[in-house]
This record gives structure tokens, C-alpha cells and sequence, in this order.
């Protein structure tokens, strides 16, 4: 084994089996080197350790008698508190199949180091019926962020699903250009954000329910002067089309949570009085908004505009309406 690789092999072993709270002994060392047919001595090891050192890497040593006996792999790029959030949302996200959130916490556990390897379990679950069914989930997202870096448009199939639960290509299997300009990741699902010219304006697309996209010849359409993806996400009411209206609401103080959760903490909250205030804020009108609105019933109330007003009347006289079932 040269001595490049050697260094390199000393690294691997520290990283994977030593930490603070378990130190690999000289022998222990030697026995990892002996078995890939390579002996090392404690100078060898010692003279390999300095190398690491002096390139940046954090390895302490046990001393006795001036002599160092153990040695443990310091510096790891995340602390375990870190690692065990990073587990957590990869358990909870619905976009990642159950298979990958496995694969993907067996690699973040590897990260560890062994006094916590044991440790770092999913502390938030998700039933897998609710996964995403989509397995190519990391493929799709490559193939948009090829698109946007090679600064073409992608083409791809769209699906929804049948009563049957089974998936299908949307519009007979008609393929999608878009010219791509950034993913989000909103209300827990992954979105593709783009302009799509048969449409002839910014739209969105659920990633788990595309397949993976191809870069096609004709460059993006470039974003509209100002255009913000952090704007758009905001305004985009949970991602669903709508016209875009300043709606104002007149909602209980103990909806302020709600509000300042759904639009940001910089939004304006205004007309305080006793127990109620209103705000005004950019949404997509739309079911969804609607239907956001309804959960919360007797405790935030549409002020204005009218139209918008008149149209969530309408709407719940229709759900009304309707108790009696489906025509």
C-alpha cells in the first residue's frame, strides 16, 4: 500500500469506528492495516497521523508515559443534534419513498461516529402509506437543476391519479416544456417552478408526480425582470393556480399563530382592536384558499375585496347545498 493510500485508509478507519468516547488503540491500528495485508508500526501510525494534522484534520491522542496509545477522529463535519434533525425530516418527508429515507438515514447514521451510531433513530414517523410512491424522486430533481444550469427548457410527462389509484400521463400523455427556474420545497412536497409558454406563464408542477425530465434544444425563456422565487412560493397559495388578489382578513387575536405561519412574520397586522385584527395579504383565490379559510370558521372572516368576499358566499352556499350528495 503506498503511502498516499495508506494516510487515506488511517483516515477512513478513524472516521468510521473512533470518536471522542472510543479511541482506537495502536493495536487496534495495526490489526485494521493487517488485515488489508499492509503491517504499520506505532511510528509509521504516528508519522501518518502528523500528515492528517497538518492537513486540517482534527485527530486527538491518548498519552502514557509520553507515549501516545489511542487515537480518535475529532472533527466531524455535523454534531450529533444536527445528524438527528437531518434524520428527522428525511423520516417525515412525503417525497421520499420509504426505501430511500432508509438508505439515506443508514448513510447520515454513518456519520456519527460510534458513540451514537446506535443512537440516532427516526424520532418522527410517517406512515409509508403516505410516501411518495415515486422512486426516482433524485433523478427528477437532477435532471431540473441539468436544465436550469445548462440553461435549456426540459420536457417531461405529468400524472395524475385514476379511481383506480393507479397513476396516468395527464392531458392523453402530452409532454410538458417548461423552462425551469427553481425547486421548492413547500407544505412538504417538492415543486418544479417554471414558464410554461402553452401557458404563457409561471406555473408549478408536484415533482413526485412528474417523470424524469429531458433538456431539449431551445434555451429557458428568462425569468420576468424582479421575478423572486421566494415572492412567488409566498404568494402561491399551497402551490395551487389562482388569480392573484390582496385579500384582507378580519381574524380573533388567537389566529395571529396561524397567520404569521402561513404569510411570514413580516406581515402587517393592522386595525388592532380588543380581541380582533385584520391584515392584508397576497394570495392565490382559489378551492384551497377557500378551503384554508372554512377550517377556521367563526375565527377569520374574508373583509375585502368584495368580489373575493362574494365568491367564498357562493361557496360555501354550494357546500351547503350539496350535504345531500353529488349531482
Amino acid at each position: 500500500m503506498a503511502n498516499k493510500n495508506r494516510v487515506l485508509f488511517l483516515l477512513q478507519i478513524l472516521q468510521e469506528q473512533s470518536d471522542e468516547g472510543h479511541p482506537l488503540t495502536t493495536t487496534d491500528i495495526k490489526k485494521a492495516f493487517q488485515a488489508e495485508g499492509c503491517p504499520a508500526t506505532a511510528q509509521t501510525i504516528r508519522s501518518d497521523i502528523r500528515t492528517l494534522r497538518e492537513s486540517g484534520y482534527e485527530i486527538i491522542s491518548t498519552v502514557r508515559n509520553g507515549v501516545p496509545t489511542a487515537y480518535a477522529f475529532k472533527g466531524r463535519t455535523f454534531e450529533f443534534p444536527e445528524l438527528q434533525i437531518l434524520v428527522d425530516a428525511v423520516s417525515s418527508s412525503q417525497f421520499i419513498t420509504h426505501s430511500k429515507s432508509e438508505k439515506l438515514i443508514q448513510k447520515l447514521s454513518s456519520m456519527s461516529g460510534p458513540s451514537h451510531r446506535g443512537e440516532l433513530q427516526p424520532g418522527i414517523f410517517v406512515s409509508e402509506q403516505i410516501k411518495a410512491p415515486n422512486s426516482q424522486i433524485f433523478n427528477i430533481v437532477q435532471k431540473i437543476k441539468e436544465g436550469i444550469r445548462e440553461d435549456r427548457k426540459i420536457s417531461f410527462k405529468y400524472y395524475d391519479y385514476t379511481l383506480e389509484k393507479t397513476l396516468t400521463p395527464r392531458h392523453g400523455g402530452e409532454n410538458y416544456i417548461i423552462s425551469p427556474y427553481a425547486t421548492v420545497w413547500k407544505n412538504d412536497r417538492y415543486y418544479l417552478v417554471g414558464y410554461s409558454d402553452k401557458r404563457e406563464k409561471i406555473v408549478s408542477f408536484r415533482i413526485d408526480r412528474m417523470d424524469p425530465p429531458r433538456t431539449v434544444k431551445q434555451p429557458r425563456i428568462p425569468a420576468p425582470s424582479g421575478f423572486s422565487i421566494q415572492d412567488y412560493s409566498s404568494k402561491k397559495f399551497k402551490m395551487y393556480d389562482g388569480p392573484e388578489e390582496r385579500v384582507t382578513l378580519s381574524c380573533k387575536k388567537e389566529m395571529v399563530n396561524h397567520i404569521i405561519d402561513c404569510f411570514g412574520k413580516d406581515v402587517e397586522l393592522q386595525n388592532i382592536r380588543d380581541n380582533v385584527f385584520d391584515v392584508t395579504v397576497p394570495v392565490s383565490v382559489s378551492k384551497t384558499f377557500y378551503s384554508w379559510l372554512m377550517q377556521y370558521a367563526g375565527a377569520m372572516v374574508i373583509k375585502g375585496p368584495e368580489n373575493v368576499k362574494q365568491e367564498y358566499e357562493d361557496t360555501l352556499r354550494s357546500a351547503l347545498t350539496s350535504v345531500d350528495g353529488l349531482k
